[in-house]
């Protein structure tokens, strides 16, 4: 008890602090009261450096034009030298509507749409904006918006269209300012005259009249809810083009008017029940032609998946965009395509893409006819590709996985499928030959051998890095020959063909370079060059398609001077088109034309917008898109360089159509130059060709009876064989004096003089020729005789005696004529007996054709033996 109770004392007393206690207990710090007034120290500091950051930011802000407010400033269109070239939305036509001229269903529309509570708020919208909030939060900044109608002006007229927490800042602070500055129907107003709708039609009224063809005050509710849903995405949910995504927006926001009470239920659905194709009445309304028209269409395109623009910055937010425009290219196609389509049907249409080789820039697009140009038939229409695919999905794909030559012998027989054969557009077959020429006469059974031979998931792998999207599973041996389902652009192509120019390297084709907004901001545009296939595989390619241009079905294409490579193609209808339309066997549908020099690259297509009529290419036609091709090319500014051979490449000479290396006996005529991968595995040496027999037993002898030298021999071989006999005189220059058929060969009578001979087999089967065989023999002259000319003085050796020393030796059927032949009144000297004067003498090789000498008519022999005049004067 005493020790509980002097505890308690103790207790007692250290708490009252009358005494010190014997023992002190000492208490920790409480830290979580510490933490919590830290984080509250902190967040104060923070708020008070975000509200001076928010306090900067906007009163850095831009002012609030009027002008801009009203007007909006339209993009400018820099060309490849930064030179502009035309404007973006200066020149479109506009009509501009008061707001009392805006039924009340049509601004409840927008306001259901884009701002619910637009007549509530102060040009910001809390409640809007913490749903935007949790969503940035959930799925990233930026991931949806919250903003009002009233930002939307400022956005499109004062700042960019950047995701970024500056400009929201700035964008909401204007928002206010706008709002205690103008009334919410002037704000109205303006957001109404300025927002785009597609098509080139700015503001409400012009996108009633270029839609419905409508004053806007006559606008019905449905129409008005298609034309709010619009400004979200006016390509993807254009009516023209894309009716069922335009009924589905549609109907969006008819929900959207009935949910918030400005229609009724029933209402919406009345309207939603009216399909989007019968409301649309195109209007009359037509936009000025701007230079370059479908260039900058397809600079639109482009702009469009660059990440952070909106369509709307396009037209309205004073951009300057630099392009890859070349003006000369641009017109110069323009001209041919209007030239050569111009007096043809209203209907057929042609569309040109020509790149940059070297980096995939867009040049030029050629598309449309008349007032109506467009990057539609040059980027966005889907067909197939003919035989322009085979570089792409056959022999690439078999050079670069496989190291085929250009020689490789291919089986041209037709090749059996499940359900078709599928053979040569003219059903001929050659059976063995290179891959060269058979890309140079376009054979479809050696590209589907080929595609099969690699395998659908290399060819696929191979075309998809030049900018295609083939999925192996579907791609059938159909599309070794380009029985495409689906199809491809020009744009496509050319795309894939410049890389074969440019060493495998690919570049996406971009008309854009970099785009500059008002405030400063720059986007640079990468075309990101890939290495798509060897070195290799590209000037191998290269130099077969070089063949095509100049031998084979591309010659219509070709440029004189120019180092072209390309590639035809053509489509065809199916035997059920043809049969449903009446067509003739082989009608055309799609021609193309793709090739290209060191310096640009053009693919071509020409064909019928509209094929359910059953039209189709009549022969002239089907070739306007080598002709198209070929007129752009020459006008162009080429380099006029070749194409380089990489040092990966070898050049082997090979024997032609036996995919083996020449012989040095193979004729000259038969070579032919493939390339081979270096290092690859060389084939082995053709023995189509050896070297003939010698001549064998070879002799000339003087028959002194006859007055005569006789000149014979023996060869193996009979058939195909002819004999080169040729003789000197005095050991003068060897000339050939006949080719014959037989083994004996006669000189009638010889001045005295030394003979010389040489015989040579030729064998017309083979082309080839054996080594010369020779001999000789000396006539002696009666005793007493001057010795032969060439031997005594002042003679040089070798001249035939009566002629004069520096003189020429007798040239073929001229001197050497027998005595007494010709050289009488009316007849030139060395005219054979019953030869007209001025007539050529027999020409070489035809048997018996030499002349006869006097006394011997008659007796000329038949299998070629012939005699030939004697070599005397």
């Amino acid at each position: 008890m005493s020790k509980d109770y002097r505890s308690r004392m103790e207790r007692r007393q250290s708490s009252d602090g009358s005494k010190p206690a014997t023992k002190t207990k000492i208490k920790k710090p409480r830290r979580g009261r510490n933490w919590k007034k830290t984080l509250l120290i902190l967040a104060l500091i923070l708020g008070v450096l975000g509200l001076l950051t928010i306090g900067v930011i906007a009163a850095t802000s831009p002012k609030l034009d009027p002008k801009k407010l009203e007007t909006p400033v339209s993009s400018k269109i820099m060309d490849m030298n930064d030179e502009e070239a035309a404007l973006v939305a200066g020149d479109e036509k506009r009509i501009r509507v008061k707001i009392n001229e805006i039924p009340e269903h049509v601004q409840n529309a927008f306001i259901a749409t884009e701002d619910v509570r637009f007549r509530e708020h102060s040009g910001i919208d809390v409640r809007r904006i913490a749903g935007a909030a949790f969503a940035n939060v959930r799925e990233g900044f930026g991931a949806e918006g919250a903003s009002t109608i009233s930002q939307q002006v400022i956005k499109n007229t004062v700042l960019t269209n950047e995701k970024s927490l500056t400009r929201k800042i700035r964008e909401a602070y204007l928002s206010v300012q706008l709002e205690q500055k103008y009334s919410k129907d002037q704000i109205l107003e303006m957001y109404l005259n300025k927002i785009f709708f597609g098509n080139r039609a700015f503001g409400i009224a012009t996108a009633s009249k270029v839609y419905f063809d409508k004053e806007v005050g006559e606008l019905e509710v449905q129409e008005a809810a298609l034309l709010a849903g619009l400004p979200k995405a006016p390509s993807y949910y254009n009516p023209l083009v894309n009716p069922k995504e335009a009924e589905h927006r549609r109907n969006v926001v008819l929900n959207l008017m009935a949910q918030h009470k400005f229609i009724t239920k029933e209402e919406a659905e009345k309207a939603k029940s009216i399909p989007v194709k019968d409301m649309i009445d195109e209007g009359s309304l037509k936009t000025e032609s701007r230079p370059y028209d479908a260039y900058i269409k397809q600079v639109i395109d482009d702009l469009k998946d660059i990440e952070g623009l909106e369509e709307a910055d396009i037209y309205s937010s004073g951009l300057k965009i630099y392009t890859n425009l070349d003006t000369k290219a641009q017109q110069t196609t323009e001209d041919v395509l209007r030239a050569k389509l111009e007096n043809e049907n209203k209907v057929l249409q042609s569309g040109v893409a020509l790149l940059d080789t070297k980096t995939g820039a867009i040049r030029a697009v050629g598309s449309g006819r008349g007032d109506e140009l467009s990057n539609y038939f040059s980027s966005k229409i889907t067909r197939q590709p003919g035989s322009t695919i085979k570089p792409i999905l056959d022999y690439g794909p078999a050079i670069e996985n496989k190291k085929w030559n250009t020689g490789y012998i291919l089986k041209d027989e037709p090749v059996e499928l499940k359900d078709i054969t599928i053979n040569n557009f003219n059903d001929r077959n050659v059976g063995d030959i290179s891959m060269r020429q058979a890309l140079v006469e376009s054979k479809n059974t050696t590209a589907v051998r080929a595609f099969q031979e690699v395998g659908a998931e290399e060819a696929t792998d191979f075309a998809n890095k030049l900018g295609f999207d083939l999925d192996p599973d579907t791609t059938y041996p159909s599309y070794a020959i380009g029985g495409f389902e689906k199809g491809i652009s020009p744009l496509t192509l050319a795309g894939a063909y410049t890389s074969f120019g440019n060493g495998g390297i690919y570049s996406k084709p971009t008309t854009i370079r970099k785009v500059e907004f008002p405030d400063g901001r720059v986007i640079e545009v990468d075309s990101e060059p890939k290495a798509a296939m060897k070195d290799y595989t590209a000037y191998m390619i290269t130099d077969m398609l070089k063949d095509v241009m100049d031998r084979g079905t591309g010659r219509e294409a070709n440029v004189s001077g120019l180092n072209l490579a390309g590639k035809t193609g053509t489509t065809n209808y199916s035997k059920d088109d043809r049969n449903k339309y009446g067509l003739p066997d082989g009608a055309t549908k799609d021609a193309w034309m793709a090739g290209y020099t060191p310096s640009y690259t053009a693919a071509v297509w020409t064909g019928y917008a509209d094929m359910k009529d059953g039209l189709y290419l009549n022969d002239n036609e089907a070739d306007y898109s080598k002709q198209i091709f070929r007129d752009i090319m020459s006008e162009l500014d080429h380099k006029n360089t070749d194409f380089k051979k990489p040092k990966s490449v070898t050049e082997v000479a090979m024997e032609k159509g036996t995919g083996k290396r020449a012989s040095e006996f193979t004729p000259d005529s038969e070579k032919i130059i493939e390339l081979f991968v270096k290092g690859s595995d060389l084939p082995g040496i053709s023995d189509s060709y050896e070297k003939p027999s010698s001549i064998e037993g070879l002799e000339a002898k003087y028959k002194e009876d006859k007055n005569e030298i006789e000149v014979k021999w023996k060869y193996g071989k009979k058939k195909g064989v002819t004999f080169r006999v040729l003789a000197s005189y005095n050991d003068g220059p060897m000339q050939e004096r006949a080719t014959i058929n037989d083994t004996k060969f006669v000189v009638p009578a010889p001045a005295p003089g030394k003979y010389s001979f040489q015989v040579i087999a030729i064998d017309s089967e083979n082309n080839t020729e054996s080594d010369p065989a020779g001999t000789s023999i000396t006539i002696e002259g009666p005793e007493g005789e001057e010795p032969p000319p060439g031997e005594g003085e002042g003679e040089e050796p070798g001249t035939p005696p009566g002629e004069e020393p520096g003189t020429e030796p007798p040239t073929e059927g001229e001197p050497g004529t027998p005595p007494d032949q010709g050289g009488g009144e009316g007849d030139q000297p060395g005219t054979p007996p019953g030869q007209e004067p001025g007539t050529e003498p027999p020409t070489e090789g035809e048997p018996g054709t030499t002349p006869t000498p006097p006394g011997q008519e008659g007796n000329r022999q038949q299998n070629g033996g012939g005699l030939i005049p004697p070599l005397n004067q």
